[in-house]
């Protein structure tokens, strides 16, 4: 059996994109990231138009995934002969503060795909990453923990990370690589909410790529059916990614789930219901630029997306949702290392470009000192600010996107959101 060590909780995504590995024989490996800090988070109140004051929160924390992403994962290749290969990717991820399987309980929550790799390409098929992930991915300078902003810069819900029943095709071609993907069922339910695990059902809803979505059976609308693609191009120091990505909502009703405490978390006054949504369509570019002789690194990444809805119904709402509504997001980020320390910045602004015109602010930054090269010290401090019922805060309880706001502590409307926090992250 080997093993090998991974530094970056996306590095098994990446590197298997294009068809340029060769393996000599078969093998198993056995690889994973643990992440478990201590933070303290405090929200502040908040004053939305139209809408009650939002509960103040300030707690401490023991939590996974400040800085990364906490995983256990199996990866098996056989060598065919003739350039070809077949594989496949077993990939959970866990809570390292109490031992709880996350991705809505699922065993193998994160990636769970069978591959075939010939000199032409590779071909997976079931669940993994949807293509426009990369595009964020391959340029931001963190690894996708809840502090990274770059979340945002791929306007990013739970549909733009994974899909369920995927087929995806993948190749490079010199500094050109890229992946097309389709699935008929990425994960959409007749209601869409917050709810997720246990709670979730075909009746009650589910939160989108949620593991009750996928299971409903998909209509004469096509719920569900996504299509994406995904391209980069690297020479020396630059990294320009594009991505591109759309899901048939199906006329899901988008709701905000029972029992949920609407004015604290959205800014809606009564309302529980906002619509039917018909599609969604997200294209993100990304760029990297580095300086390895300085040991510094400069990205970023821009976004839009547009929410179509049939229906509007929100009768609670403090401003009045189109039918069809536009985000967009900027992310700037930059990283220096030097010996074994790391000091990393980043800056975003996320907002609806009609209807409401409100937006989110966001910043990060954060210390790495690596005790070797599988173990690594780190702190955060991260802020949220809302204006006005930003897309954080009225999509964030409907479930359409899920964003790790201040590592799951939400956000006010009107309101902001700061952690400050220390942990470890360790990679083998």
């Amino acid at each position: 059996m080997q093993k090998r060590v991974l530094t970056k909780a996306i590095a098994l995504a990446v590197a298997t994109l294009g068809s340029g590995a060769a393996f000599a024989q078969s093998s198993l490996t056995i690889y994973g990231n643990i992440d478990v800090g201590f933070d303290h988070v405090k929200r502040t109140q908040g004053d939305p138009a139209g809408g009650s004051l939002s509960t103040k929160l300030s707690t401490n924390r023991v939590g996974p995934d400040l800085s990364s992403q906490s995983s256990l994962g199996f990866r098996g290749t056989e060598d065919l002969g003739d350039g070809m290969k077949a594989g496949f990717v077993l990939e959970g991820q866990v809570g390292a503060d109490n031992g709880a399987l996350l991705r809505d309980g699922r065993m193998f929550g994160r990636q769970a795909f069978a591959s075939v790799t010939t000199p032409y390409g590779e071909v997976r098929i079931g669940r993994q990453y949807a293509p426009i992930f990369f595009s964020s991915a391959l340029v931001t300078s963190e690894r996708f923990g809840a502090t990274d902003l770059y979340l945002e810069g791929g306007l990013t819900n739970n549909m733009n990370i994974r899909w369920d029943n995927t087929i995806t095709y993948s190749a490079q071609v010199g500094a050109f690589r890229g992946q097309l993907g389709y699935s008929p069922q990425a994960g959409v339910g007749p209601i869409t909410n917050a709810n997720r695990g246990a709670t979730a059902s075909a009746a009650a809803g589910s939160i989108l790529g949620g593991n009750n979505s996928a299971a409903s059976n998909e209509n004469s609308a096509g719920r569900g059916r996504s299509l994406g693609a995904f391209g980069a191009y690297s020479a020396d120091a630059l990294t320009v990614t594009l991505g591109y990505s759309q899901t048939n909502m199906g006329n899901s009703s988008l709701n905000l789930g029972t029992g949920v405490a609407t004015s604290a978390t959205t800014g809606l006054a009564t309302a529980t219901y906002l619509g039917d949504m018909d599609k969604y369509r997200v294209w993100n570019l990304g760029a990297k630029y580095e300086l390895k002789e300085l040991g510094l690194q400069f990205n970023g990444a821009f976004g839009r997306a547009t929410y179509d809805f049939n229906t509007i119904g929100a009768a609670g709402l403090a401003f009045d949702l189109p039918s069809r509504l536009n985000v967009s997001s900027l992310v700037l980020g930059t990283r220096y290392n030097i010996g074994s320390l790391g000091f990393l910045a980043q800056w975003s602004e996320t907002k609806f470009r009609n209807g409401p015109r409100s937006k989110d602010n966001g910043y990060s930054l954060g210390i790495e000192y690596s005790l070797s090269k599988r173990t690594t010290l780190y702190s955060r401090y991260y802020m949220v600010k809302d204006k006005d019922g930003g897309p954080d805060v009225l999509f964030g309880a409907s479930g359409v996107r899920e964003v790790p706001v201040a590592a799951g502590a939400g956000i006010s409307p009107d309101g902001k959101t700061t952690l400050i926090g220390v942990g470890v992250r360790h990679s083998f």
